[in-house]
């Protein structure tokens, strides 16, 4: 098989437009902010409470920048304690500047311990860029005098995105 030079024009205007066609957020990278533990945690605190490690700042808004995606990830959540009215639970949250913006729950299905295992819990949210730096915290707390624990990996992050 021969290579041409029309062959070399021809693969050039193919690629020229697919990149005309193509999306352009397809060509920039996206700007992100990522937090992540390994560490065993837990909680018995009845109100949020910081999660350590879990903790991103978000820039000042700009002109290409406008929002920010955040994702709570904790995909490995236990609970064990004694209920007191009810089944074993836990929230955790996700607060941008010490404002709560998004919250979720986890608790056992029945009320009988040693309860069911493990339990995974994502919290995604849209919150605005501001004309300053935000601080995100990963937060959570028991519900019902239970023991939030996690072992394994979570983590917290930002993609910051125009509107």
């Amino acid at each position: 098989m021969t290579f041409n030079h029309k062959s070399s024009v021809f693969a050039q205007i193919a690629i020229a437009a697919f990149l005309a066609m193509t999306p352009t957020p397809f060509l920039f990278a996206q700007t992100t902010r990522y937090a992540q533990t390994t560490a065993a945690l837990k909680t018995t605190s009845p109100t949020p409470v910081p999660i350590a490690g879990l903790t991103i700042t978000l820039p000042a808004e700009t002109a290409v920048e406008k929002e920010a995606v955040i994702t709570l990830n904790m995909p490995n959540l236990f609970l064990e304690g004694t209920p007191v009215g009810g089944t074993r639970g836990g929230e955790v949250s996700v607060f941008v500047d010490g404002t709560l913006v998004a919250a979720g729950q986890i608790s056992d299905d029945n009320t009988m311990p040693p309860g069911d295992g493990r339990k995974a819990t994502t919290i995604v949210v849209k919150v605005p860029l501001l004309s300053s730096q935000q601080t995100v915290r990963a937060k959570w707390n028991a519900v019902r005098n239970s023991t939030v624990q996690t072992d394994t990996f979570a983590s917290l992050s930002a993609i910051l995105a125009s509107d």
